[in-house]
This record gives structure tokens, C-alpha cells and sequence, in this order.
């Protein structure tokens, strides 16, 4: 029987901290990331009516409100001795503050201390004991460097231990992690998890070769080219520090409140919106020789610096990538690696204007202000994926969208080769293409680009 990746799914039922157990339990199996070391084994996870309490105590609590201020805050179950100096090892950034007396842990002690810490920098502890249950032993001051796991950046994040940690970030929007490994998220109802990462798809990946050739090809034209000295630059790099550019414009665009709409054209598709055309009418436009190509001499500059470092340390046959990059950060890269993204709160910014920002994949900033034209005639659904190519789909109406998300709907029916990301006020960001035979969209949660 011929499968149709079109049909529509029987309605889908809403999840629930217990759903979020189930997944848990099942990612929980999988092999510890690269990040950890040969010697760590993720914690053993208590039984499954402690997870119970354990989430839906943090469900209740991301419903609540403290003085009339919402919380986020983030838990981890583990012991305090985990972080004891002398054995941390790769845990020794961290530091604790435990308690004299352990608290309860329950609703109440949660929003009581949810305003006294930071949601970047430091970490509820919990324990669990047969005797005693789940108990609140104190605070976990990670320090705000986990984040770049997240927001993109070359800096390398504090590591957590492989212990279960939850981050609430908003009215029932949980994230489940093992250690800075996102495993699912429950966020309006739905559970998503890595499986989804429209990031790391064939599609997506196909997409950003096409930046990795143009600024390959602009890399070996540079005149001060020397193929005696230079080191050779792995074309995953480029590829690389472009995702965590863009990882960066998504993550300032969420945090932002206002929302926003970023649209990426194909490079020979930036001559139509230079002139009038019947899809996008853009107010602002740059010129060429301003930021529109900033990115572009950023990422060249950055390469060519990256080659010649690397050609002095280990010569000219050398494939020079992303750790060297990091690893030079110490040695004049990281004036340049701050101006990227920089650069990237800067494009992020411009979407707090009516109407889209404009890029191409050459990589080039074309103008902001973008207001898509021509009536929406598209039909009333679209594809909601199940899976990073969008093989599985559930058809959704578009009647529960605002007028951002249906004008990228409408654009990517008419310009198949576009890409949109659109970023809601609640912060929900969603991905939007042509694929196959109608639009779809991709659920964008940072889970993408962990």
C-alpha cells in the first residue's frame, strides 16, 4: 500500500507531565553525548511515580505566579556531593550552597524560591531518598555560560553532570535535559524532541552547502592566497559557524517578546527584491556595500585568519575546523567571533519592525521591513511535520495563525525555494518551506540546535 505523507492524522490529544515521563524514560537509554567524558555514566533515574511528582510539581508551578511575576527556574536531581570539589573534575566551574536543613519540595517552596535565583545562573537541587522523598538540599550556581549551547557561540558552555534537569520556562513549557543535553520539551501540549531537528535534516543541510560553496569559492579567489602556507579549511566549518550565526538570530528573536519573521532566498534570487516585484515590497533596503555584506566579509576574514594560524602551527596539508576555531580564541579570534554575533543581535533586532527581514544565502543582509504582497490563495492547511524531511505530517488549518505566520505561508506556496522562520510573541518558532507538494512547517525549539 503506497503511503501518503499528506493524509491527515487523527486528532491529536494534548500531553502531559506523565506523556513527558514516558519520553524521558525512553530517551533516557540512549548513549551520553560527546560532551562527557569515556568515564561518566548518565544518574539512574528514580521510579516513574517519583518523576511523576517530580514534573508535575514544576507543571503546577509554571501556571502560578509569584507578586504577580511569572517564574523560570530550572531543577536538577542529584546529589550535592556530585559537585564536591575534590572529585568533580569535569565539573569544577560549578559551586553549591546547600541548605543547613533540607526543604520539602512541593509547590509552595518552588515559588518561594524561584525569584531569589536567576534562571541563567543558577539551579534548584533536589534529592531523592526512599525514606524522605524529593527534598530541595539547595542551589546550584552554574554560571550563564550553559547557554551557548543554545544561543550559538564558540564559547564552550560549563558542563553539567548527566543527572536530570528540568527548565521551566514558561506556563507549562518544560524542558527535560540530561546535563546540557536537551532530551523533549513539553510546550503547548506537545511533546518534541530531538527526532524533529529540522536543522540537521538533508533538506536543511543541502541549503547551507550552498553558502558553503559560494564563500569556498570567494576563500580560494582571496589574493593573499598562499597555498604553500595556508591550511586547507574543512567546508563542515563553514557550515558550522553559519548555523551558529543563525542559531543566534533565532535565539535573540525568541527572547525578544516582540516576535518577527526572517525570510532566506536562494543567492540568485537577491536582483528580484532590488527592484519591484509582486511578492515581498521591501522599505528598507541596504546598500550594497554596507551590512548587506558584513556577514559575508566576517565569515572570509575569519577563514582566512583560521588558515594562516593554522598553516604556521601544523602547515599547509592541514584541515583546519571548529575546534581549532574555538581553541584560538585566545589568539586574536575572538574580537572577530564577538563581531559575528554581534552582527547576528543586530539582524535580530530588525525583525521588532513591521514586516521581514530579508537574507540571502549568499550570505548577504538584504533590507528589513519586507511586507509580502498579493492575496494569500493558498488553501486553508498546511503541512505540519513529524519528523526533520517532513516525510510524516499531520494537515493543520491555518485559521489558528496570526497574519506573520499565514503572509510566510502564503510566500513559501508561490516561491518554493524560500525559507522562513517565523518567531511568535510567546516565543514559538517555526520553520516554513515548500516540500514536495504543499507547505510545511517545522516546530524551531532549542532542541534544534543542541
Amino acid at each position: 500500500m503506497n503511503w501518503n505523507p499528506n493524509k491527515r492524522s487523527p486528532a491529536m490529544l494534548h500531553k502531559y507531565p506523565k506523556d513527558l515521563v514516558e519520553k524521558i524514560v525512553q530517551l533516557w537509554k540512549m548513549p551520553l553525548s560527546s560532551r562527557f567524558g569515556r568515564n561518566f555514566k548518565a544518574h539512574v533515574l528514580p521510579d516513574i511515580k517519583v518523576l511523576e511528582e517530580l514534573i508535575s510539581t514544576c507543571y503546577q508551578v509554571s501556571q502560578l505566579k509569584e507578586e504577580s511575576r511569572g517564574l523560570r527556574f530550572r531543577i536538577m536531581l542529584c546529589e550535592p556531593e556530585v559537585f564536591n570539589r575534590e572529585t568533580a573534575g569535569l565539573h569544577r566551574d560549578l559551586f553549591t550552597l546547600s541548605f543547613s536543613e533540607v526543604r520539602p519540595y512541593n509547590q509552595y517552596e518552588i515559588l518561594k524560591l524561584g525569584p531569589a535565583i536567576d534562571f541563567n545562573n543558577s539551579i534548584v537541587g533536589i534529592r531523592w531518598t526512599a525514606e524522605e522523598g524529593l527534598q530541595i538540599w539547595g542551589f546550584i550556581h552554574s554560571g550563564s555560560r550553559w547557554t551557548h549551547a543554545i544561543h550559538g557561540g564558540s564559547k564552550q558552555p560549563t558542563p553539567l553532570p548527566p543527572a536530570l534537569g528540568l527548565n521551566v520556562t514558561g506556563p507549562g513549557r518544560i524542558t527535560a535535559c540530561r546535563g546540557l543535553d536537551i532530551l523533549a520539551q513539553l510546550t503547548g501540549g506537545n511533546i518534541i524532541s530531538p527526532s524533529v531537528n529540522v536543522f540537521k535534516s538533508h533538506w536543511m543541510t543541502r541549503r547551507f552547502a550552498r553558502v558553503q560553496t559560494r564563500l569556498a569559492s570567494l576563500h580560494a579567489g582571496n589574493p593573499l592566497y598562499n597555498p604553500d602556507e595556508w591550511a586547507r579549511i574543512d567546508p563542515n566549518f563553514i557550515v558550522t559557524l553559519y548555523l551558529e550565526f543563525f542559531k543566534h538570530v533565532i535565539s535573540t528573536v525568541r527572547r525578544s517578546g516582540h516576535g518577527g519573521t526572517i525570510i532566506s532566498l536562494p543567492a540568485d534570487m537577491e536582483e528580484m527584491v532590488a527592484r519591484d516585484n509582486p511578492y515581498i515590497s521591501l522599505k528598507y533596503r541596504f546598500a550594497e556595500e554596507g551590512p548587506r555584506s558584513q556577514l559575508k566579509n566576517l565569515l572570509l576574514e575569519i577563514m582566512q585568519n583560521l588558515a594562516i594560524e593554522c598553516g604556521k602551527q601544523h602547515g599547509p596539508a592541514y584541515m583546519a575546523g571548529w575546534k581549532d576555531y574555538v581553541a584560538m580564541q585566545r589568539e586574536g579570534f575572538s574580537e572577530l567571533d564577538e563581531q559575528i554575533f554581534k552582527f547576528a543581535r543586530f539582524v535580530a533586532r530588525l525583525t521588532g519592525v513591521d514586516g521581514a527581514v530579508i537574507t540571502t544565502e549568499g550570505p548577504e543582509l538584504i533590507g528589513f521591513g519586507g511586507i509580502i504582497q498579493g492575496p494569500f490563495e493558498m488553501g486553508g492547511e498546511v503541512a505540519r511535520a513529524l519528523d526533520p524531511e517532513g516525510k510524516r505530517t499531520r494537515i493543520e488549518k491555518i485559521e489558528g495563525v496570526g497574519t506573520r505566520h499565514r503572509s510566510v505561508y502564503a510566500l513559501c506556496s508561490k516561491l518554493h525555494d524560500i525559507l522562513g522562520i517565523v518567531a511568535s510573541q510567546d516565543a514559538e518558532v517555526r520553520a516554513v518551506n515548500w516540500n514536495g507538494s504543499m507547505v510545511t512547517c517545522w516546530d524551531v525549539i532549542p532542541i534544534d540546535f543542541s
